[in-house]
């Protein structure tokens, strides 16, 4: 895959476009499938694709000792299998703008496991452009009325899927750093989808469920496997290899705008404080990832 960094961040922001557009997609189902049955259907097509590209690529790839089959376990467990069933669990009872909310402090809390796990040290524009990207997307999410917030039962599933999620971006990192980004992403998807298709079986009925699906139920399914697993675990891992779990996280603040993006797109206007928040988002994410107008990196030098 290509080093070029504009490349890699242009990859990463399309990641957190496809799981952006992923809230207003599993809100829409969630009142006809399940948690479980809904998750192990995405992640039964995201496998499937998987093993396509693995099936054309046909190159040799890094062999596995035990402990990285441990470690692809436990993260697969985690970020695949635990992030999903926090997720559709969370759409059921709360709306997508406030789920895509909780999921864009996963930044604050990716930095904090940086801290602990990496050797990372986290620097004051970090503090700020987080700081000001936070205040952007609770304009986003509350009109500016942040007495809106409340920690109902989904934004509870919300933020204990933002942790495993943050817990997932650096374990890769920290403990599967020398597995190539597109087999970790094959592997930990596998592993999860095999545990979200065990766990249907038994907690839920998905034989029965899934033939009685719409086909616009089936239609959003797939888009979520195909962009918002497939090419969104790798364009993110691709990032979170290259530019460090803990820039490439602060780009989750775009989730909520893109999730507002297609609200719009489906008939809902944007209130002005929810612009003036879209705008503080995206400047936060550039202040947090170093970056400077050209003007001022030919002074600085």
């Amino acid at each position: 895959m290509t080093n070029s960094r504009p490349l890699i961040w242009l990859m990463v922001v399309a990641s957190t476009f496809f799981w952006g557009s992923n809230f207003n997609a599993g809100h829409a189902i969630a009142d006809e499938v399940t948690a479980l049955t809904a998750a192990a259907e995405r992640f039964a097509i995201a496998l499937l694709g998987f093993l396509l590209i693995r099936l054309f690529q046909g190159k040799a790839e890094s062999q596995l000792q035990p402990r990285d089959m441990l470690v692809l376990l436990a993260l697969g467990v985690i970020g695949v299998f635990g992030f999903n069933y926090a997720f559709f669990t969370a759409l059921h009872s709360t709306s997508a703008l406030n789920a895509a909310l909780i999921m864009a402090l996963s930044p604050m809390v990716s930095l904090l496991f940086s801290a602990w796990l990496l050797p990372v040290k986290i620097r004051g524009f970090q503090y700020l452009g987080i700081i000001i990207a936070f205040v952007g997307v609770s304009l986003v999410i509350t009109g500016g009325n942040f007495g809106l917030l409340h920690i109902a039962i989904g934004d509870a599933w919300m933020m204990f899927a933002c942790l495993v999620w943050s817990l997932y971006s650096v374990g890769s990192k920290k403990f599967a750093g020398h597995v190539p980004p597109l087999q970790f992403a094959r592997w930990t998807v596998s592993i999860g989808a095999v545990a979200l298709i065990l766990a249907a079986l038994v907690i839920e009925e998905p034989l029965t469920t899934i033939p009685s699906l719409s086909v616009s139920t089936h239609i959003i399914l797939v888009y979520m496997a195909t962009f918002g697993a497939v090419f969104a675990y790798i364009f993110w891992l691709r990032g979170v290899y290259a530019l460090g779990p803990e820039r490439a996280t602060i780009a989750f603040n775009l989730v909520p705008v893109f999730t507002l993006l297609v609200n719009l797109a489906l008939g809902t206007v944007p209130l002005p404080l929810q612009i003036v928040g879209m705008v503080l988002v995206l400047g936060g994410v550039l202040i947090s990832s170093g970056w400077r107008p050209r003007y001022s990196r030919k002074v600085a030098s």
